[in-house]
């Protein structure tokens, strides 16, 4: 390829060629970062959206929800669709499961299914479109946005509350109940003031930011993903910036998970790429086993708002599950919200929860450095899942998919070495097409 049909960015980026057409896309390029962007960022400003629509122009409901959520994956789907059978073969084979499943059950469960489009669309997105440049531009615009809404919501709440009631938005979609409110219908979401201390600096008080996300989980979770891209970015632009940030969410959100998991993240860096795939591949049936025996040994039926308590839920709730519904063919009326692995468990039965993590684990990578934010996110997931079903909202699921699938479909090598090649060429004062006219 010529040097007139292929260029370097500033940050050793491959673009498109002169036609303006993204490689092997039907879409110009131009319109491809439109559209993966519109997908990104609405689906992590949708609920943020919403809530201003209850507040402010006339009451939501579900439906506007699923209708807003539909609109991103369409999106999603449309940058991800190719001629290679990947996608189609895994949302064949997950349909085709999720449909036996809902015939056992003898009801059909839409949110299931959605649960799993949104990381299929925006993975299948991020591995079609693979622009580290786009994707780093995403990280740090999100970033941005992310915390602005927060600084807003902390350093003036009456004001925000005027135009973002979160309490009367999950009122009107049903989430939560009067009775939950106290008879309350403005304010906060129900863990957006902390009863006891704070852990995180404790001197900013008991007001938990939930900034865009409109509760203070999916925020410090949001954070972890920022944080987890820079670390694996060395060389993006505004790094420390995009790390600031995201410490900053995690703090103002007071989230102790998305705080414990940054450290862990961190301090396993230099190893994800010694640990053997089959390691990743059965923690999490592992932890499942170990909390199930917890559960049987102490005879726990919940516990307080921390990582025990929540710990002590999740096997209270395994413990409570029979086999019909281990194995799909049963809905259960357990809340598991509180437990993403037992809410896995439950909606898509033990042979999906394989199939699922499986495909996650061992999903094929153009790079094997990738395997560092691949290893970041199985700990995220893996820690997450003990304590929360939150990691399947699009709010936060959107970016980190996309992310996930950029990381797997770039030659990592390939574009380092572009990199530095830049960096030689400016350093000698010579543009690409000098050198490779000179190179002829």
């Amino acid at each position: 390829m010529t040097a007139a049909a292929t260029q370097v960015s500033e940050h050793g980026e491959n673009v498109a060629d002169d036609t303006g057409t993204e490689p092997g896309h039907f879409l110009p390029e131009g319109l491809v970062h439109a559209v993966a962007s519109f997908a990104v960022i609405g689906g992590l400003l949708l609920n943020l959206f919403l809530c201003f629509v209850n507040t402010r122009i006339m009451p939501v409901s579900d439906t506007h929800v699923m209708l807003g959520e539909m609109t991103m994956l369409g999106s999603a789907f449309l940058l991800a669709v190719d001629r290679r059978p990947g996608l189609y073969l895994t949302l064949l084979l997950f349909v085709s499961y999720m449909l036996m499943i809902f015939a056992l059950r003898g009801a059909l469960d839409l949110k299931a299914l959605r649960d799993v489009f949104i990381p299929v669309g925006f993975y299948f997105m991020g591995k079609r479109v693979a622009r580290v440049g786009l994707a780093d531009r995403l990280v740090i615009v999100c970033g941005l946005i992310v915390l602005v809404v927060a600084l807003y919501e902390y350093l003036a709440l009456e004001s925000y509350l005027d135009y973002f009631n979160v309490l009367g938005y999950y009122i009107a979609r049903g989430t939560v109940t009067l009775q939950e409110s106290f008879g309350q219908t403005r304010g906060l979401f129900i863990s957006g003031l902390r009863p006891e201390p704070r852990t995180l600096l404790p001197f900013l008080g008991q007001h938990r930011v939930s900034s865009v996300f409109l509760e203070p989980v999916s925020a410090g979770n949001f954070g972890v993903i920022l944080f987890a891209w820079a670390l694996f970015r060395p060389t993006m632009p505004w790094r420390l910036i995009v790390i600031a940030m995201a410490l900053t969410g995690i703090v103002l959100a007071d989230a102790r998970f998305g705080f414990f998991t940054c450290v862990v993240i961190t301090g396993l860096l230099p190893v994800y790429r010694f640990i053997p795939k089959t390691v990743w591949l059965v923690a999490p049936f592992i932890l499942l086993a170990v909390i199930a025996a917890y559960g049987l040994i102490v005879g726990a039926e919940g516990g307080a708002n921390d990582v025990s308590g929540r710990l002590k839920v999740t096997a209270a709730i395994l413990n409570h599950l029979d086999l019909q519904v281990v194995l799909g063919s049963k809905t259960t009326d357990q809340f598991t919200a509180d437990s993403g692995i037992s809410y896995t468990l439950t909606n898509f039965g033990l042979f999906g929860f394989v199939g699922l993590w499986a495909a996650f684990v061992l999903s094929p990578m153009q790079d094997a450095k990738a395997w560092a934010f691949r290893g970041m996110m199985v700990v995220y997931l893996l820690l997450l899942m003990l304590i929360s079903n939150s990691f399947y909202s699009i709010k936060t699921a959107a970016l980190m998919w996309f992310l996930i699938g950029t990381a797997d479909a770039v030659d990592w090598t390939g574009f380092a070495a572009r990199g530095l090649k830049l960096q030689r060429l400016r350093k000698d004062g010579q543009s690409e097409a000098e050198a490779e006219k000179s190179r002829r």
